[in-house]
């Protein structure tokens, strides 16, 4: 089904919702939300204004006032309340906001005098699909409502309001309109072949690459996107003993991991989330690489082996205070095919180790730190950052942040490269122009155009309930 369809159904059929739209648990104010063709209905049975009459109720304005059960007239609580009339709500649909206090039990029983008037539940993300479905907002916007709630950063909220600001989807519409432009001209010199119509396709291939050079650009930021959205994973590995648990407290500013001179104290992984320079980096502490004493210790040492290949990142922590040693040769297998940065740690004891070790092994740059004495962080989380964003960081253009973006984008472009492939090699024009359909209609899986009710559904259910 497609959005026309989904929309047509939506307007016929829309019943009226509610929900709590504030986290759930004790606050000092929770807001019911009820949207939907009864919503003034339910609402001016339940809601007493305290110094004013029904008749005299202004929309879009808070008046102070109480809940009532219509049922038995009791009062349930003292609220502020709002109604808003279609269309210029969040829904599109008619809008009614009660404040009231925050406690669990006042907000169940204000659902259910709301339900019993006719109202029923909302469903995950049901008010923001509500919103796309009546046209207030499109697909990447609606989905960048819950990139805004759930941003961590303030870099990641920049780019999720952007995106609700329209800026995606205005490089969305751009593209399409250059597609439909070049199909519309093909399609014209099929359908009328007798008028003898001169289609100059040649004359498109320039906007065609220009456009697939912006696409396949935003396919390449999706890296640093999902860095920005989900956050770069930084393993830190290395032999027992060297101080990787030191280094994770020491970045992380606070005893996360338990710290002794005893070697193989960290069994498993422990994961820990820091923000650096605005960036989400969850590193991640392993237990030591070598030959292991039982089975606990070998099955620590495969889960670091394992996620050693999942990583963005490892930081290969070495003892500087102690000779290299078959255990270091044994992590230096493991992690050689990933991307690593070396750190030799304990600069605060005498310094023993080799440094030829490594340059044997083609490794020319490393860090000396302390942990235990903070010395050389700083410069460490520098390093990390540039070798996590390769170099560079978006100076503030269009990012994808979203796997389902980027592997539709991969589709356009391929549509795109087999027009231009095709008309240099002399291509017919019906399959250029059935190449050009297909990226207008991967374009509108991206926007909502073309997006079926399945993908709506898996979309619109990590929402949560109330938004």
């Amino acid at each position: 089904m497609y959005r026309e369809a989904a929309v047509a159904m939506c307007v016929e059929d829309a019943d009226t919702i509610c929900a709590v739209s504030t986290p759930p648990g004790e606050g000092g104010i929770g807001i019911i939300r009820i949207s939907g063709p009864e919503a003034r209905v339910i609402f001016d049975k339940i809601f007493r204004p305290k110094n004013r009459n029904l008749e005299n109720y202004h929309p879009a304005r808070l008046y102070l006032g109480h809940i009532i059960d219509p049922a038995d007239s009791r009062q349930i609580d003292e609220v502020l309340a709002v109604f808003m009339p279609a269309p210029g709500t969040y829904t599109r649909e008619d809008i009614a906001e009660i404040h009231s206090h925050g406690g669990f039990a006042v907000q169940k029983a204000i659902l259910a005098v709301i339900v019993n008037e006719g109202a029923r539940l909302a469903r995950p993300g049901e008010f923001t699909k509500r919103a796309f479905m009546n046209g207030r907002l499109d697909l990447i916007q609606a989905e960048s409502v819950l990139d805004v709630i759930r941003s961590a950063t303030d870099e990641e909220l920049r780019y999720a309001l952007s995106y609700l600001k329209g800026d995606l989807s205005k490089k969305m519409g751009s593209f399409r309109e250059i597609l439909k432009g070049l199909l519309a001209e093909a399609e014209a010199s099929i359908d009328f072949p007798e008028e003898d119509i001169n289609i100059d396709l040649f004359g498109h291939l320039q906007p065609l690459e220009k456009m697939q050079n912006e696409i396949d650009g935003l396919i390449s930021s999706y890296y640093e996107g999902k860095g920005l959205k989900q956050g770069y994973e930084v393993l830190i590995a290395g032999r027992a003993n060297v101080g990787k648990s030191s280094l994770l407290n020491a970045l992380l500013s606070q005893e996360r991991a338990i710290v002794t001179d005893l070697p193989g104290t960290t069994r498993d992984l422990i994961e820990e989330a820091v923000c650096l320079d605005g960036i989400k980096v969850r590193l991640i502490d392993t237990a030591g690489i070598g030959t292991p004493q039982n089975a606990v210790e070998e099955e620590g040492i495969r889960r670091v082996k394992q996620k050693a290949s999942e990583a963005d990142l490892i930081i290969w922590v070495l003892d500087g205070s102690q000779p290299y040693k078959n255990e270091d040769e044994d992590v230096f297998n493991t992690i050689k095919p990933y991307n690593y940065i070396v750190v030799k740690n304990k600069l605060d004891i005498t310094q023993i180790f080799n440094d030829n070790t490594l340059i044997s092994k083609n490794i020319n740059e490393w860090l000396e730190i302390s942990a235990k004495e903070r010395i050389g962080l700083e410069a460490l989380k520098s390093i990390l950052l540039s070798a996590l964003t390769k170099g560079g960081r978006s100076s503030g253009g269009l990012l994808i942040t979203t796997v389902r973006h980027r592997d539709i984008l991969m589709k356009v472009s391929a549509n795109i490269t087999a027009v231009i492939r095709g008309l240099n090699a002399g291509m017919h024009i019906e399959l250029a122009a059935f190449e050009l359909r297909e990226a207008l209609h991967h374009l509108g899986e991206i926007t909502g155009e073309t997006c079926t009710e399945e993908i709506l559904g898996d979309i619109f259910s990590r929402f949560c309930i109330g938004k």
